[in-house]
């Protein structure tokens, strides 16, 4: 009546193998230019208007949004030791 005895599926002996460590994910290489991917999903019509300003200013949809960037986004400082500033 070997059949009949329920199977332990959480035991290492019924699965054969040990438990294998998660890998890390993969990072990206850094460019030589500094730049990093991005990907951004925006509506049909404001992907419309992105490649006409592109192709009327003979650039790439990437360029004119690294220039929309650059020229209306405010640049934040960030502390990354705040703690030791208060004598923590």
């Amino acid at each position: 009546m070997e059949a009949n005895k329920p199977n332990d599926q959480d035991a290492s002996e019924c699965k054969g193998t040990a438990a294998k460590p998660r890998k890390r994910a993969a990072t990206a290489p850094v460019r030589k230019d500094g730049k990093r991917s991005l990907n951004l999903r925006i509506d049909h019509d404001s992907h419309e208007r992105l490649a006409v300003h592109a192709l009327r200013r003979g650039t790439t949809i990437s360029a004119l949004v690294e220039q929309f960037a650059q020229a209306h986004l405010r640049e934040y400082s960030i502390h990354r030791n705040a703690g030791a500033a208060k004598g923590e």
